[in-house]
């Protein structure tokens, strides 16, 4: 049996950081998390901790691996997460290391593209609908607001032209 908490001694902690057993890591994040009183030094542990992982050139599926643990195991307060995620970047950038994959970067990227498209698509349509009621009035936009949300970006375009010739609603949706 065995208490993690006696490893916080210096010469059994030296062990621990001299250890290439990947268990080892797991138990520093453990210990660190549990002896350290502030956030700002649980910080530094954990970016050291994630350093070490990279230095000992563990493979990348492994790293993301433990870095989930870790990052389980060591949880910061919103703006020191946001701190050390740069510091993060910044060494991985150094290391020429990616924090995220290609994979999940694309995943990301096609997030953001479609939260903008969507973003638009509802402004588009928030426009039409108050066009809507400005010339033709809230029954109009009862009416019409269903065929409204469902158009395409496109459609809403071409449907905010047509309202400045139109004499009814229903013109500017042919």
């Amino acid at each position: 049996m065995v208490k993690l908490l006696d490893y916080v001694e210096p010469a059994r902690w030296a062990a621990l950081e001299a250890s290439d057993n990947i268990f080892a890591l797991v138990v520093m994040a453990q210990i660190r998390a549990k002896v350290t009183p502030d956030a700002a030094t649980l910080q530094g542990w954990k970016f050291r901790l994630i350093r070490l992982m990279y230095e000992r050139g563990f493979e990348r599926a492994l790293i993301l691996a433990l870095f989930r643990l870790i990052d389980w195991m060591i949880r910061l307060p919103k703006g020191l997460e946001a701190d050390f995620r740069q510091q993060l970047y910044a060494y991985e950038e150094q290391q020429r290391m990616p924090y995220v994959t290609t994979v999940e970067q694309a995943g990301i990227e096609k997030g953001i593209k479609q939260g903008v498209q969507l973003g638009v698509k509802q402004g588009e349509a928030i426009i039409l609908l108050a066009l809507l009621q400005e010339k033709f009035g809230p029954d109009t936009v009862d009416a019409y607001r269903e065929r409204v949300t469902a158009a395409e970006s496109e459609q809403l375009l071409q449907c905010s032209k047509r309202i400045l010739r139109a004499e009814t609603a229903e013109t500017i949706f042919h």
